[in-house]
This record gives C-alpha cells, sequence and structure tokens, in this order.
C-alpha cells in the first residue's frame, strides 16, 4: 500500500495508467484495493478492453485431482490452485469456449454415451467470478454452445445454443441468451451442415466456429445468423480448430498410425474480416515421435495454440512406461518447430486408466477483468 501511494505521489497519472496497463490481469485483481484512484482506472471499461488487447496467450487445465493449472507457455511456469466447488462433482464440465477472459463452460463426461444433464456456466478465472446459466426450458446432449459479442456493444456478450439433429426425427433448435438481459430467446436461424462431434468450437473477434463437413461453419452474433465461411483443408485422423493472431483461424492437422505421429501440418486464414476467406498452408513439421494432439475416449482433451514464428504450443497427455513395465498417463507442455520438439516440460501425471471428473485437459484463454453480470 505504501509503495501505491509512493508512486502516485511522486509520477504523472499517464506514467501510473501505462504501468498498470502492462501488468498482468492477476496483479491488477489485488491492486484494486491499493486505492480509490486505482480502482477506478482498473475498473472501466476502456482500461479493461485496452488491456485486454495487450496481454498475452495462457493455457489453462484443469485435471482430476480438483485443481486448476495455469500455464505461461513463454516461460513453462504454472501455478496451482484449489477447483471451484461449483465444477466438482456432480456439477461436471467436459468442454470450454473463450472470448474476453470468460470461460464458456459446458457438458458432462464425454466418454461416456448416455444420457446426461448438461451444465452451462461463465467463469472468470482471474476475478474467480462464475456465473451458472439456467436453460429456458432444457440443455440436451446433443446440444452446441458458443459465446461471443455483438460488435456494435463489445460488452453486450451472448451465448449460443443450437441442436443439430441426431435422427431425421429431430427438430433443430437454436436459442440466444443475453448478458444484460439475462435471459433466453428462440431464434429463427438455419444452417445446412453437421458440426463435427469433436469440434467444440473457437470464438474469435466475438464471432464463433466450427467444423462441419467440409466447411467452416460460423455464427454472426451481431445479425445472429449462421454462415459456411470456407472450405475445410483435406481431411486427417486429427482436425483442431483455433484462433491464430486474434483475427484469423488456425486448422491443425496430424496423421497417426498406432498412436505415433511423425507429422503435423498447420494451415491459416487470412483475417476473418476480409471479403473472402480461405485457409493457406502456414508450415508443417515432420519428426519422429510427435505428440498426439487428438481427443481420445481414454486421454483428454489437448490444447494447442499457433504462434507467429511458426511454434506449436500443446499441453497434452501421453502414454509413457517405467522401467517396471508399468504404463502411466503423462501430462506434459510442449514447443514443437518447425525441425520438431524444442521443449518439453512434464506437468504431471497419473495411473493410465486413472479418470475422473472433471475430465479436461487444457484451453487457450487471454486473462482479462471483463465482470461477468450478477
Amino acid at each position: 500500500m505504501a509503495s501505491s501511494k509512493h508512486l502516485l505521489r511522486f509520477l504523472p497519472f499517464e506514467l501510473i495508467e501505462e504501468i498498470l496497463m502492462r501488468t498482468p490481469a492477476e496483479s491488477l485483481n489485488r491492486f484494486k484495493s491499493a486505492c480509490k484512484q486505482w480502482y477506478d482506472l482498473i475498473t472501466d471499461k476502456r482500461f479493461m478492453y485496452n488491456h485486454l488487447d495487450r496481454s498475452s496467450q495462457r493455457f489453462i487445465r484443469i485435471d482430476d485431482r480438483q485443481t486448476v493449472q495455469i500455464m505461461e507457455p513463454v516461460t513453462g511456469i504454472h501455478k496451482d490452485s484449489p477447483l471451484p466447488d461449483v465444477f466438482r462433482y456432480p456439477h461436471s464440465f467436459a468442454s470450454m469456449v473463450h472470448c474476453d477472459g470468460l470461460m464458456l463452460c459446458f457438458g458432462g463426461h464425454p466418454i461416456y454415451d448416455r444420457e446426461r444433464d448438461v451444465d452451462l456456466a461463465v467463469w472468470n478465472p482471474v476475478t474467480s467470478k462464475i456465473k451458472r446459466i439456467e436453460p429456458l426450458v432444457c440443455y440436451s446432449k446433443s446440444d452446441y454452445f458458443g459465446i461471443g459479442y455483438d460488435n456494435t456493444c463489445r460488452h453486450n456478450y451472448k451465448i449460443l445454443r443450437f441442436s443439430g439433429p441426431l435422427s431425421y426425427d429431430d427438430l433443430e433448435e437454436c436459442e440466444i441468451y443475453e448478458f444484460k438481459s439475462d435471459s433466453w430467446r428462440t431464434l429463427d436461424a438455419k444452417f445446412d451442415w453437421y458440426v463435427d462431434p469433436q469440434c467444440k468450437g473457437v470464438s474469435v473477434k466475438g464471432n464463433m466456429y466450427w467444423m462441419a463437413d467440409t466447411y467452416v461453419l460460423s455464427f454472426d452474433f451481431t445479425m445472429e445468423t449462421f454462415k459456411n465461411l470456407c472450405v475445410c483443408t483435406p481431411f486427417r485422423e486429427t482436425r483442431r480448430l483455433g484462433c491464430f493472431s486474434g483475427d484469423r483461424l488456425s486448422l491443425l492437422l496430424q496423421h497417426d498410425e498406432e498412436e505415433v505421429s511423425t507429422e503435423i501440418e498447420v494451415w491459416v486464414t487470412n483475417k476473418l474480416s476480409d471479403g473472402v476467406v480461405s485457409f493457406t498452408k502456414y508450415f508443417n513439421v515432420t519428426s519422429p515421435q510427435l505428440p498426439l494432439l487428438q481427443y481420445h475416449t481414454d486421454m483428454a482433451l489437448p490444447g494447442y495454440s499457433i504462434g507467429n514464428h511458426k511454434i506449436i504450443m500443446a499441453w497434452c497427455e501421453g502414454y509413457v512406461k517405467e522401467d517396471d513395465d508399468k504404463w502411466f498417463t503423462c501430462i506434459t507442455f510442449y514447443q514443437i518447430g518447425q525441425g520438431g520438439i524444442r521443449k518439453q516440460i512434464e506437468t504431471g501425471r497419473h495411473g493410465s486408466h486413472h479418470y475422473g471428473d472433471p475430465f479436461i485437459c487444457s484451453y487457450v484463454y487471454v486473462p482479462s477483468l471483463i465482470p461477468i453480470p450478477d
């Protein structure tokens, strides 16, 4: 407290604002209590969004030890914290989608093909605020969810729920939830493609994107319409859709044989704001013993990010055999360049068949102080 008062006394406020703009969101959340002037600045919408747009990515992982892990991908430093009670059994979350530091958490346990109740919540890991979103009628195991905002008003966040037909007798459903009204409404929006059930979607610049058959399906939260954005690149065993450079899509392709992979391809689009969007091959990696960046029924969902310097950063699980012939599942963070694995950091391990709820590996997000409406 004394140090902050010292700064306020001797430094111009414009300089203090620039220093705070370069400060991690986790620290800013603590600094709000330093003084009223700092509180007013840090909670100002203009400051929050400018800080968010200048912040770097992190990885977040929830493991079956009821622990939240945050990874700083450049340094490889990760920190653990207790899992919030709202995410503990029986409220299991299987997937997340990130938008402006807010994590949309949904679903139940993904490895069992059974009827289940679906939970839906929005979580800001920095502020520890969580809001459970109640359904208009009910949620279904065939639901897809997305989060974004109206580009005419960035803080007007919305959640999309739609159901693709599981059979010819099923009806398509589409609903929008608005944070400002805290309510759902039915939406008459049509789409022509079946969404890949393994693709949980990615939110970029306020809109959502999924892989659907041979196309990328998008949803515009301003116009509240679906669109077939562009053609996907050739099919591989693994297709992972992500955000690239803040305003584009990346597509990671991987071919594997007998749980071994020797090649990864990375494709990226031009800017999503361009009139015509298409994928172009960015680079490929050919190297022995590359980690598998796909979803397996006996492995948690991997997380990955593509850097601007042709670097793949991935946090995933893989089998490791010890000297006594016992197998373990090892959780490892990788930095992979065009020449192969450049760095790997083991962050944990467990028995090869030991799983619990929640069944989540890692996701990429950007820490922020964006508030969740009560």
